[in-house]
């Protein structure tokens, strides 16, 4: 990790695994880990940058690549998902990108998203159920 940043991490359960390799200045990270089994890996490259998770999903993962500077990602992987657990991918390269996912319910989900340009505006929402409480990409 280099330059200035700032990293909120709540976890409970077990074999909860986070990986965060951040260069660049003014970049946040907020995750919140209930449940069995769950990996997160961040990466980032550039300034400015803010990343918000909730996975509270067993067997969950989720994995952020950004390249470039003030891009905004929101996650959340909730309820029971099938027996693999919901999955995520992002590979952001650019810059003003507003990336929002919601995985919910009791099948497995996969997104996979990889953006290049700047001002992308993203909104993903996947459920074997009505989506609680969804949430909306802001376009930047």
């Amino acid at each position: 990790i280099a330059g200035d940043w700032s990293s909120d991490v709540c976890s409970s359960d077990l074999r909860n695994t986070i990986t965060e390799a951040i260069t660049g200045n003014d970049n946040l990270s907020i995750q919140t880990l209930l449940g069995n089994d769950i990996t997160s890996t961040t990466t980032i490259t550039g300034s400015t940058n803010q990343i918000t998770q909730d996975l509270k999903s067993n067997n969950g993962t989720s994995t952020n690549s950004i390249t470039g500077s003030n891009n905004i990602v929101f996650t959340e992987q909730s309820d029971s998902a099938g027996a693999n657990g919901h999955v995520l991918n992002n590979v952001i390269a650019g810059d003003y990108n507003s990336i929002m996912t919601q995985q919910q319910g009791s099948n497995d989900t996969t997104v996979d998203i990889q953006t290049t340009g700047s001002h992308n505006t993203i909104t993903v929402r996947t459920s074997s159920s009505a989506i609680v409480n969804p949430v909306t990409a802001i376009a930047r």
